[in-house]
């Protein structure tokens, strides 16, 4: 569980609400797929826009059933539903040679289905390294001010065929400590519960330690890619492709994928680069080169935004201790207000502690790379 889900970002996640304007409609279906080489990192997500309180919004589907066919042998391999994804078991894989498609059935049932894609090679990742720069890129939402962050630069040794196309992908890992926060509310039941009323002495909210060693996840916002066609077969050295900005001062390790894609998958990428690079875009409908490679095998006419991508993948991890970085984090940090176990206001049994729970954006599993200090 790796990818973003880069529609949602373009039209929810990461700006302001736009007003609708008359060409943006409702009902459009936004779906991106990855099946890898690489375990834990497959997924779909699929979305749908809407107009919420006259705001445009993009929402996850819920209750899809979606698989993965390996059109070679007919193996079916269906996904379960996560927050915000669909994922196959931990353990799947598909491998360079295979040829694979996604099928989808929505909670409506119709049904979408992606065009057959072809694993690659993978080509090896040499070298992973990441550079402070305490000013590495200038953000509005932050005070108009450049923040601080880690560069990240992969090496890579490019074959000598033609017609390379990559794309990268990353996980960062931060050391979570507290794994609920209940606003005007307390935890209980695996859920938080609202505060009781008349009476005294209670906070405005509570934080709720995590029961084990857990990570916050955190996804790029930049869509990295490249093609070999002025450096065939040449070792590209530290080549850029992305920031991981200073949001907490816990130490972290960073987890790239390096996909080796078609020449389709690499126009798609392009697009949709275009798209977030220029900020443009927001206030209209997607463009066109957003369809993708999905379809209505029941609907020839209507239009599905997204791609699947079944991609040959290398990895690679680096541990980064940050100890020693002096610029103040981006994210700020209310106090922490623990629920008292003794003479508490609250409803007992008093709980002082909340499990990880896996999602796309935390984790109890230990990342490879990480290091105790």
């Amino acid at each position: 569980m790796f990818f973003p889900i880069i529609v949602v970002a373009l039209f929810n996640s990461c700006i302001d609400p736009i007003e609708p304007d008359f060409e943006l409609r409702e009902g459009l279906i936004f779906i991106e797929g990855f099946a890898s080489t690489e375990p834990g990192v497959s997924f779909v997500s699929i979305s749908e826009s809407a107009i919420e309180f006259n705001v445009y919004v993009v929402n996850f589907v819920e209750g899809a059933s979606v698989s993965f066919e390996n059109t070679d042998n007919g193996e079916i391999v269906p996904l379960t539903e996560i927050t915000e994804a669909y994922v196959p078991p931990e353990d799947f894989t598909v491998a360079p040679g295979e040829s694979w498609m996604l099928n989808i059935r929505m909670p409506s049932g119709k049904r979408f289905s992606s065009q057959i894609e072809k694993v690659l090679d993978p080509v090896p990742i040499t070298d992973l390294n990441v550079e402070y720069d305490a000013e590495l890129e200038f953000r509005e939402i932050f005070g108009g001010k450049f923040v601080p962050g880690h560069e990240i630069f992969v090496s890579f040794d490019d074959p000598p065929e033609e017609g390379n196309y990559y794309y990268w992908s990353y996980r960062s890992y931060e050391n979570l400590n507290i794994c609920e926060k209940c606003r005007e509310s307390y935890f209980r039941n695996g859920e938080c519960q609202p505060l009781p009323r008349n009476v005294g002495g209670l906070q405005p909210y509570y934080d709720y330690p995590c029961q084990t060693d857990c990570w916050r996840i955190r996804f790029p916002e930049s869509i990295p890619i490249f093609q070999d066609e002025f450096s065939n077969g040449r070792a590209i050295t530290d080549f850029s492709i992305g920031n991981a900005l200073l949001y907490t001062k816990e130490d972290m390790v960073i987890e790239v994928q390096q996909f080796a894609i078609s020449s389709s998958a690499h126009e798609y990428y392009k697009v949709l680069k275009d798209l977030v690079d220029n900020n443009s875009g927001l206030n209209a409908p997607p463009p066109a080169g957003l369809v993708g490679n999905m379809f209505n095998p029941e609907d020839s006419e209507e239009f599905v935004f997204g791609r699947f991508t079944a991609a040959a993948t290398s990895a690679a991890s680096i541990f980064i201790d940050r100890t020693f970085i002096n610029e103040e984090a981006l994210d700020g940090r209310d106090p922490i207000l623990l629920e008292p176990t003794f003479n508490s206001p609250l409803p007992p049994p008093a709980t002082i502690s909340a499990p990880c729970g896996e999602t796309r954006f935390r984790t109890a599993i230990r990342p490879e790379a990480w290091i105790d200090q």
